[in-house]
């Protein structure tokens, strides 16, 4: 079994949603691991580079036996201005995993486009490394089924900035605005046009 992984932003020295991202590892821990011992991200972090400004990814990879491999850079920001539909109704990306062979794979598929927006069984889910929303004039609704359950996107819906809804992929032209975000991009950081979505 692959490891997995809680990728955490670190703003100003400040670990963001860490409570959020803890959440998250203790349920992957529990479905695979349910005999590790805890691990507490609050204690792994700890070493941060908390004097730093501006944004660092803290990426903490861990398996049955705890802790296998912990790193910090400086993030930035990967530029994105068109993206291609991909179709693959068998995907399966619920728990962040090391393992992304299949994102890979449909990956190859973007042509010219910068990255891919995946459609499962006619519904749109994420993009190969960010949850997505759509705006509609009124309000930014995010697919209820992503492939990956984000700690950013959790936060946004906690806070009422974003609605779930099972978005089709023929609705597509009904909408403005595609948002991408990520533990470590914010809401309306990247907004795209719905126009530079290609469907191929």
């Amino acid at each position: 079994m692959s490891p997995f992984i809680e990728t955490i932003r670190i703003e100003n020295g400040r670990p963001l949603h860490l409570s959020l991202h803890q959440a998250r590892m203790e349920t992957t821990r529990s479905r695979f691991f349910p005999q590790a011992h805890p691990l507490s991200l609050h204690k792994l972090l700890s070493d941060a580079p908390r004097s730093s400004v501006g944004r660092i990814k803290a990426r903490i990879v861990y398996g049955a036996d705890g802790v296998v491999e912990k790193s910090y850079q400086p993030y930035i920001l990967r530029r994105i201005e068109r993206l291609r539909l991909v179709i693959d109704n068998e995907i399966d990306y619920a728990y962040k995993s090391t393992d992304r062979q299949s994102l890979l794979h449909l990956l190859e598929c973007r042509g010219d486009c910068d990255d891919i927006l995946i459609v499962r069984r006619g519904l749109l889910t994420d993009t190969s490394f960010t949850n997505i929303a759509l705006f509609d004039g009124h309000r930014w609704l995010t697919p209820a089924q992503p492939l990956l359950q984000g700690t950013m996107r959790h936060a946004l819906l906690s806070s009422g900035l974003l609605v779930e809804a099972n978005i089709s992929a023929s609705a597509l032209p009904s909408f403005q605005y595609v948002m991408l975000f990520n533990a470590m991009i914010d809401a309306h950081e990247v907004v795209l046009p719905i126009g530079v979505i290609d469907n191929p």
